[in-house]
């Protein structure tokens, strides 16, 4: 909220100020700091947001990506002869990422006196992940079995490693897709600064000369600096819902995109700004 109340602010501060009063027939801004601004808006009220769901997205992979190996860690030290409640408070001396610090929190209930389900299931509901709840859950059923629970241990480990695997796997292989978006938008780029250089400026050159005017062959043709404002925001329309879409295919979230489309914006506005006409 405080993003997008700055970042409105800033998009309206050219209108505030009076440097843009939409007039027909452009409507839209033509000088390209008026732009900028705008833009500059736009990005703020992405970027903070993109920050935190970025960090978000690395703390659950971190999480995900932890629980195999935890597992895997107390699979061995019941094994070696110790009780499973044991195991687990060895294993919380150590370091699991973000999990370690959930998982000391639940011995340390487990230790005062709370049940071993409900303190299982309170690190699987502060983690938040589905991946949590089926660890909480098979340790839960484990100290249920009895004798069975290096069993049930060595079968989780497995299914863990498989499914770590396959997030994995998927990963790798929906990265060419997002490459695919990033190259997109750098040719959308391209053609906007063919259109612009070798297209529009030489026909809008060829509108203002006396000849061409008294012949009123190009009479519909507009300022240049309309058609850049035009391009530009057609560029960074793109590559905001560019970048969205590159965070649903490899995160498989909408808001995983939006360090993408904070990416692709800045990229936007530096290359307008480097081959402004």
């Amino acid at each position: 909220m405080v993003s997008s109340s700055v970042g409105l602010l800033i998009v309206l501060i050219p209108s505030l100020l009076g440097l843009y009063t939409p007039q027909k027939p452009y409507l839209i801004p033509l000088g390209q700091k008026v732009n900028n601004t705008m833009a500059l808006g736009l990005i703020i009220a992405f970027i903070f947001p993109a920050m935190i769901e970025s960090g978000n997205h690395g703390w659950t992979r971190k999480v995900d990506k932890n629980i195999p190996r935890l597992l895997r860690d107390v699979t061995e030290a019941v094994r070696s002869g110790i009780t499973l409640p044991r195991a687990l408070e060895e294993a919380s001396q150590r370091d699991y990422g973000p999990l370690s610090k959930e998982l000391e929190r639940a011995v340390s209930k487990f230790i005062l006196g709370a049940r071993w389900e409900d303190s299982l299931m309170s690190l699987a509901q502060r983690l938040g992940r589905p991946s949590a709840l089926r660890f909480s859950t098979i340790l839960i059923e484990a100290h249920q079995t009895g004798g069975k629970v290096i069993e049930v241990l060595d079968a989780s480990v497995d299914l863990f490693s498989s499914l770590d695997e396959y997030r994995e796997e998927q990963q790798s292989n929906m990265r060419p897709y997002v490459t695919t978006i990033y190259m997109g938008a750098i040719i959308f780029l391209i053609i906007a600064y063919v259109v612009l250089h070798q297209f529009l400026s030489p026909l809008c050159e060829a509108a203002t000369t006396a000849a061409v005017q008294e012949s009123g062959l190009l009479m519909g043709v507009l300022d240049i600096s309309y058609y850049n404002s035009i391009l530009f925001w057609a560029s960074m329309i793109e590559s905001v819902f560019s970048g969205l879409i590159a965070g649903k295919i490899g995160e498989r979230t909408l808001s995983a995109g939006l360090v993408h489309s904070v990416i692709l914006c800045i990229a936007t506005v530096f290359f307008f700004n480097i081959s402004s006409v």
